[in-house]
């Protein structure tokens, strides 16, 4: 009777997702409940096109195309109303991508003697509900409850990034540092406790998590505090009000979570279900049982790390090498900062296996496992 009830509760919590998922998309497609005008494109009338660069055989690498189109206009107080406009995009796609009959765009409206409209971007929301209800769907197939509880703590980390950042611009005289911490203490509890409950596991993975975060942080700062922050370059963050100091060290906390909780989690959960399945086993075979499941995750999780943030500066370094800078000039300019942050995280990623076996050793012992 009671696993008829729970069924029936999932079934029901499930139907609610998908209806309300489906009620969200039929809303996006509702132009009048948007404050932003909207515009549908009708008919695409002219193109011209001018060739932006060509390679040394002359052929067009980079096409600039003006576009006069047909719309109409899907809200505000001008709604039906049809209007010729002009756009340009290039084969690059900077800022634009190419329109087509029947795009809708959210535009800038200018009201004077004519009304006219600019192009600000594509109308994109309702794909990026379709790909969110994909990964909403695989995580609740393949995680189930667990999938459930990841996205639910996922949406509130989110909301927790945003009022911290929010607390800071307007608060300019507050710690970012320190409000990054009690971030990241939030996100690491709220996560580990929705996806595996408040088990000893799961306390395992936390101080394992929040102290091999910490001892990474006073490492890194100390290196950072000594060296005077030579070599590095803040020029990216040129255009802050902030100092672009307590900027950086704050980026380095919160880029480090993910990857020394996936350690934290990986090796407490291997150590407690061995010692599960084998209750009599020795101290020093469970310690060696971590250093081994340690050392084969530290090479692939400090290179995912590494190429997760230098993937990052290829864009720029593209910009600095096309325009004939010199490779080691680029190289300094893009990579300094991604490569402290990349061995920042993989100090913290090191450190923590030995943090997470000792936590993973003690909770074991405290009682029955489970």
């Amino acid at each position: 009777m009671w696993t008829v009830k729970r069924r029936t509760i999932k079934s029901i919590v499930a139907a609610s997702f998908l209806l309300g998922l489906i009620i969200s998309y039929l809303l996006m497609g509702v132009s009048p409940l948007y404050k932003r005008p909207i515009i549908k494109v009708i008919d695409v009338k002219e193109v011209t096109e001018t060739v932006l660069q060509t390679n040394e055989k002359g052929q067009a690498i980079d096409t600039m195309y003006e576009v006069t189109f047909e719309s109409e206009l899907k809200n505000t107080t001008h709604r039906g109303e049809t209007l010729t406009m002009q756009y340009e995009y290039s084969d690059s796609s900077p800022y634009h991508a190419a329109l087509e009959a029947g795009d809708k765009v959210f535009v800038t409206l200018h009201e004077g003697r004519d009304l006219t409209a600019e192009v600000i971007e594509v109308k994109r929301d309702q794909e990026v509900l379709v790909l969110f209800s994909l990964f909403l769907l695989m995580m609740l197939i393949i995680g189930k409850r667990q999938g459930l509880f990841a996205v639910l703590s996922l949406i509130f980390h989110v909301a927790i990034m945003a009022g911290v950042i929010y607390y800071f611009v307007s608060r300019p005289d507050t710690s970012l540092l320190m409000l990054m911490s009690v971030a990241t203490i939030l996100m690491t509890v709220t996560s580990l406790v929705f996806v595996s409950g408040l088990t000893k596991k799961t306390l395992s993975a936390i101080l394992s998590t929040l102290t091999g975060l910490a001892v990474m942080m006073v490492i890194t700062l100390l290196v950072l505090r000594l060296t005077n922050q030579q070599g590095l370059r803040f020029e990216e963050m040129g255009l802050l009000t902030r100092h672009p100091d307590a900027v950086f060290t704050a980026g380095l906390l919160i880029g480090a979570i993910g990857a020394v909780m996936d350690v934290a989690v990986t090796i407490g959960s291997t150590l407690f279900q061995i010692k599960q399945e084998h209750p009599t086993i020795e101290t020093k075979a469970l310690i060696a049982s971590g250093r081994h499941v340690g050392q084969d995750i530290m090479g692939t999780m400090t290179t995912i790390v590494f190429f997760a943030y230098v993937s990052g500066t290829i864009p720029t370094l593209l910009i600095y090498l096309l325009n004939d800078a010199s490779l080691g000039f680029s190289l300094s300019m893009n990579f300094s900062l991604e490569l402290v942050r990349a061995l920042s995280s993989g100090i913290g990623i090191v450190l923590t296996i030995p943090i997470s076996i000792v936590f993973a050793v003690l909770f074991t012992k405290v009682g029955e496992v489970k």
